[in-house]
């Protein structure tokens, strides 16, 4: 996964371009709401996609799922600003003790957003601004 996107999914592609690449219809994870809504692909195990108006913003990873960063959900803080030093900091909305870490792009548009829980790195997300920024995955 990178900033960009994950595998043959470039984050702002749409989700009819990525069916017709990967020739394979999307699996909706619940209600399919035209605003927004996740997906799967069985060709790419590890992530769930955000489709936001028929376009892939962001991408869920499941843990173990690989990334530019070389960060693992599991690794501490401290791991994740020794492997990528420029990583912003901020407060977590829910933890008191935790943290978002984010790696953005160098335009700005596009991250990747982790969140730690004071002790370790319990979710990674990548995708477009605002949507990767996003706390819960579809507002």
């Amino acid at each position: 996964m990178s900033k960009a996107g994950y595998g043959p999914v470039m984050f702002g592609d749409t989700l009819s371009a990525i069916e017709q690449k990967l020739e394979e219809k999307s699996t909706p994870l619940g209600v399919r709401d035209p605003a927004c809504s996740s997906v799967r692909f069985g060709q790419l195990p590890g992530a769930r996609f955000m489709v936001e108006k028929g376009v892939i913003t962001r991408a869920d990873a499941d843990a173990g799922t690989p990334n530019e960063l070389g960060v693992a959900v599991g690794d501490t803080l401290a791991q994740a600003k020794q492997k990528y030093p420029t990583i912003e900091v901020g407060p977590h909305k829910y933890w008191p003790a935790g943290h978002y870490l984010t790696a953005r792009s160098v335009d700005a548009k596009a991250a990747i957003v982790m969140e730690e829980d004071g002790k370790h790195i319990t979710k990674i997300r990548a995708g477009l601004e605002p949507a990767v920024s996003y706390v819960e995955v579809c507002l």
